[in-house]
C-alpha cells in the first residue's frame, strides 16, 4: 500500500513512477481499502457509453444529427445494435490496456449505461453484449496488470442529470420516481452478480450513479447548487439501498458514491463511517469557473484540498481533465497534468483522468490552441511522454 500523504520525491515516484504490472496470473486476491489505496487511474469513456466529442468522426457518421446516445439509437433504428457492437469491439482493446499499463495506470473506471445491465421498457438505449466486452477487458487488465476496476453505472432509468450521459438530454425523471428506483436496483443487482461471478471480486468497486443533479439550470452544473436537498435525500436513500444489497453479498466490495457536486462533508453525516463507502468527486476547468491555462494549477491544488472533506470517508477524484475555459496552450499541458496528478494523490485516494482516448484531430476546438483531443486523451499524453518523470512535481500542493 502507498502512504496517504506524499511529501517527498521518493514517495511520489512510488505512486506515479513504479510499474504495476505483475506476471500473468499473479493478480492479488486482497480487497482494497480506499482509505490507504492510491489510484493512478483513467476512465474508459466513449466505449460502453457514447459521447459525441470523444470520436466526432464516428459520431457524425452514425448519429443522424442526434445530440445523445438515446437519439443516436432512435435514428439508427435496427442498425443501432450492429453499430454499437462494432464500437464495443474496437474502441477499447487489450492494446489500449497495454499502453495504459506502460504509464503505470492501476485503476480503470469504466462507464456503462443501465442498458448494459437491464432492459427497460420504452428506453432507446441499446442492450447487447456490453457485459461480455467489459468482462474480457477487465479480466485482461486484472490478470496481466493487477488493475482495479470501477464499474460505473453512468446512467439510470428516467435520467439523473438532464444530459445524454445520464440517460438522454432533458431527462431528469430518476428523482422521486419509485419505478425508476426499482429498475435502478435491478441494474445494481446485475452489477453485483457480475462482480460476484467475475473470478476476481477483490478487484472491483461498484459505482451505482454518476453526477446526479436535479437543477434544470445548467449554469449550476458542477456546483453544490446543482443538486437540491430533496434530490440529495433521494440519492442518500438510494445509496443506503445499494450498500445493503452489496453488503448482503460481500461487504468487502466497496461502493462508490458520486456526490452530485455537494462534497463528502454534506453527505458524511448520513452514513455510518464503518460503511465500505468511498466518495467520487469530479473536478473540471473547461467551463463555468473562469480558469485559464495560466492558473489551472492553483485550482487543482484548491480542489484537491477541498475534496478531502471531513475525513470520515475516503475520497477519489473520478473525473478530471486539464482543458481550461480560456487560453489553452500546448506548452502548459505536461505541467497541468503532473500538477493535477500530484495534488489529487496527496490529498485524496488518487484520481482517474477523463479519458483514456479521444480521437483526433476532431472538430471540437478549444479556446486557445488545438482541440479537445489535445487535452482530454491520456493515450496522447503517453505518446508525448507527459507521464514520465512526474516526480519532478512532488513538492507541489503540500
Amino acid at each position: 500500500m502507498l502512504p496517504p500523504l506524499l511529501t517527498s520525491l521518493a514517495a511520489l515516484s512510488t505512486l506515479l513512477g513504479q510499474s504495476v504490472a505483475l506476471p500473468p496470473g499473479a493478480s492479488s486476491t486482497k480487497y482494497i481499502d480506499w482509505r490507504n489505496f492510491k489510484a493512478n487511474g483513467v476512465n474508459l469513456g466513449g466505449w460502453l457509453v457514447q459521447e459525441s466529442f470523444i470520436d466526432t468522426a464516428w459520431w457524425n457518421a452514425n448519429s443522424g444529427g442526434a445530440t445523445d446516445e438515446w437519439g443516436l439509437c432512435a435514428n439508427l433504428g435496427s442498425r443501432c445494435g450492429p453499430v454499437l457492437e462494432k464500437r464495443y469491439a474496437s474502441w477499447i482493446t487489450c492494446a489500449d490496456i497495454d499502453k495504459l499499463a506502460s504509464a503505470n495506470i492501476n485503476v480503470l473506471r469504466i462507464p456503462t449505461t443501465y442498458a448494459a445491465w437491464i432492459r427497460l421498457p420504452g428506453s432507446q438505449l441499446y442492450s447487447g453484449n456490453q457485459q461480455k466486452y467489459l468482462r474480457d477487458i477487465a479480466t485482461y487488465a486484472i490478470k496481466k496488470y493487477n488493475m482495479h476496476i470501477i464499474v460505473d453505472i453512468h446512467s439510470l432509468p428516467g435520467g439523473v442529470n438532464g444530459q445524454g450521459i445520464g440517460e438522454a438530454d432533458g431527462h431528469y425523471g430518476w428523482f422521486h420516481n419509485q419505478t425508476a428506483l426499482t429498475y435502478s436496483y435491478k441494474a445494481v443487482d446485475a452489477v453485483i452478480n457480475f462482480v460476484r461471478t467475475s473470478g476476481f471480486p477483490s478487484h472491483f468497486t461498484i459505482a451505482p450513479i454518476n453526477e446526479p443533479v436535479d437543477n434544470h439550470d445548467f449554469s449550476a452544473f458542477g456546483s453544490p447548487f446543482a443538486l437540491s436537498d430533496s434530490g440529495a435525500a433521494w440519492l442518500t436513500n438510494f445509496t443506503h439501498g445499494v450498500l445493503d444489497r452489496v453488503g448482503k453479498v460481500n461487504k468487502q466490495i466497496p461502493v462508490m458514491l458520486q456526490d452530485g457536486f455537494k462534497g463528502e462533508k454534506y453527505f458524511s453525516q448520513f452514513f455510518d463511517k464503518k460503511e465500505n463507502l468511498v466518495f467520487d468527486i469530479h473536478s473540471y476547468y473547461f467551463a463555468g469557473r473562469g480558469v485559464s491555462s495560466a492558473n489551472v494549477t492553483a485550482f487543482e491544488c484548491t480542489d484537491a484540498k477541498d475534496a478531502a472533506g471531513d475525513g470520515r470517508f475516503p475520497i477519489f477524484v473520478g473525473e478530471w481533465s486539464i482543458e481550461a475555459q480560456y487560453n489553452n496552450t500546448f506548452s502548459a499541458r505536461q505541467k497541468l497534468l503532473a500538477y493535477g496528478l500530484t495534488a489529487f494523490s496527496k490529498h485524496t485516494s488518487g484520481s482517474a483522468y477523463w479519458t483514456a482516448k479521444v480521437a483526433g484531430p476532431n472538430d471540437n476546438k478549444v479556446d486557445g490552441q488545438g482541440t479537445r483531443s489535445d487535452y482530454w486523451s491520456y493515450e496522447k499524453f503517453i505518446d508525448l511522454g507527459f507521464t514520465k518523470n512526474l516526480n519532478v512535481y512532488a513538492g507541489y500542493c503540500n
